[in-house]
């Protein structure tokens, strides 16, 4: 691991500030994947701006970025209100990673491609060629059925796909000025040569996550398939919240994970059930339109 200086920042405008006055710098929250990149040398900072000690600043009916996914899903408000939200956190990682692991960080974490995580292959996302995901005769079993068109990686956060389905918002602070943003419009296809798939600024942090309770929220649930159900990272997930009356959908939101390199919304399959009794069979159908499978992951 290459060296660098550690800094300890005491609240997120400074770390921020610090960030984007850098040549080189990382945030560190929980640092659970952050310095899996780092010994891969993916990652080579200069500097290392560690959030663990700053203030959670959140206002009311908001969450702290620095909250840790244990937290999340044990807090009595989300878990009534936001139920998959709840669960998502629930079910991130291991015990011990739950109680280190944040909430911001779950939303900013890399793929785990391993092409992405391994120098020696080329890969779109590092800008040192096409994505070797997509070559004849690559191990892709778990990358994107709905990859973009230079990149087959798979977007890793459990808690993205329940967000966005509960239309939460994310609040961001910067130096040039603090922005808050649709949960759905953090992400966006990738880049050549750009690690990220947030629409992050050099520097912009995720402060809190602003969350309003309706009755869609209140309704709604996050299911993942893994191959080790223990704990694993997700094959495949979905969040999905309904809002039903008399047997109707009146409104449906549905958003799936694990499946391209940014959460989808799968609104074709909302579009599907909004107006009708539910009908989980033609959700289904309509979620995976379009889906081009790579050799493995169909």
């Amino acid at each position: 691991m290459k060296n660098f200086a550690y800094l300890l920042a005491q609240d997120l405008a400074s770390a921020s500030k610090a960030l984007a006055g850098a040549k080189s710098a990382v945030a560190k929250g929980g640092g659970t994947d952050l310095l899996d990149l780092m010994k891969e040398r993916v990652l080579e900072p200069d500097e290392v701006v560690h959030l663990g000690r700053a203030k959670r600043d959140a206002a009311e009916g908001e969450l702290s970025a620095l909250l840790t996914l244990a937290e999340v899903a044990d807090h009595p408000w989300v878990k009534e209100n936001f139920p998959a939200v709840a669960k998502a956190a629930g079910e991130a990682a291991t015990p011990q990673i739950r109680h280190v692991g944040t909430l911001g960080g779950n939303l900013c974490q890399h793929t785990r491609c391993w092409y992405f995580r391994n120098p020696a292959f080329a890969c779109f996302k590092r800008g040192t060629g096409a994505c070797s995901a997509m070559d004849t005769g690559a191990h892709n079993r778990y990358h994107a059925i709905f990859p973009s068109d230079r990149c087959a990686s798979a977007h890793p956060s459990n808690l993205a796909p329940a967000l966005i389905a509960v239309g939460a918002k994310v609040a961001c602070v910067h130096p040039d000025g603090n922005r808050t943003l649709d949960a759905e419009l953090l992400y966006e296809t990738p880049k050549e040569g750009k690690l990220g798939d947030t629409v992050l600024r050099p520097g912009e942090l995720v402060r809190a996550v602003a969350l309003a309770p309706s009755a869609l929220a209140r309704k709604s649930t996050y299911v993942e398939f893994r191959e080790r159900q223990s704990f694993d990272f997700a094959v495949a997930s979905v969040a999905a919240a309904l809002h039903i009356e008399g047997g109707v959908v009146k409104d449906a939101r549905i958003v799936l994970g694990a499946v391209a390199p940014v959460p989808v919304r799968a609104r074709a399959a909302e579009k599907a059930l909004v107006g009708k009794a539910p009908d989980p069979e033609a959700a289904a159908a309509a979620a995976v339109e379009g889906a081009e499978p790579l050799d493995h992951n169909r």
